[in-house]
């Protein structure tokens, strides 16, 4: 079993936690945090490092439970995200393979960020094909007692992670490799299984 926070398309090396688990339990109650991967994530792109970040109500600077916080609509974000994601991986090798639903998971217009997100994880399990039981935790005092697993990795730091997965990456012969890029960025470019294989090592 593995307790930690909800993350946006998070990072390889969040991803290779959750992988080490059969059951995986979210808490939807953790403040939310600037400068963290909760509403932002890092593709891949011809620049290098592209920060893509939901927007949310009242802004970044506030400590309101994840489960009150809202998304805001007044730009359109998600067009843009998927824009970025659509140019920057239309050349891997596994994309068209996901895109369709990648585009429906965005059409969704969800009040709640963490609704998003347990969307994005579901959509996630789906395409690795790694059948893990994704819960999402309230405030069960049982749950309490578990030792939470929090990503020592943010948005300012990510590629000082130990490089424990290597895999040809779109723009990497112009960029190098992005160490420790999100989850979309490995399941692109290897597919479901392998990405899941490459994950539990």
């Amino acid at each position: 079993m593995v307790y930690t926070d909800l993350h946006y398309f998070g990072c390889l090396s969040y991803y290779k936690a959750i992988a080490q688990g059969e059951v995986v339990i979210f808490d939807t109650t953790a403040p939310f945090s600037k400068m963290s991967f909760k509403n932002r994530m890092v593709i891949a792109s011809a620049q290098g490092p592209l920060h893509l970040t939901i927007p949310v109500v009242g802004g970044r600077d506030q400590k309101t439970p994840m489960h009150e916080i809202r998304i805001a609509y007044d730009s359109p974000w998600r067009g843009q995200h998927l824009k970025s994601i659509c140019n920057n991986y239309k050349r891997a090798p596994y994309f068209e393979y996901y895109v369709d639903s990648l585009q429906l998971l965005y059409q969704d217009q969800h009040v709640y960020l963490n609704d998003f997100l347990l969307a994005s994880q579901n959509w996630i399990n789906k395409q690795l094909k790694a059948n893990w039981l994704i819960e999402a935790a309230t405030t069960d005092t049982e749950l309490l007692r578990i030792n939470k697993w929090i990503d020592p990795f943010k948005p300012n730091n990510f590629q000082s992670a130990s490089p424990t997965i290597h895999y040809q990456q779109v723009f990497e012969d112009t960029t190098g490799f992005i160490n420790n890029s999100c989850i979309i960025d490995l399941l692109f470019a290897m597919g479901g299984k392998q990405a899941t294989a490459m994950l539990r090592l």
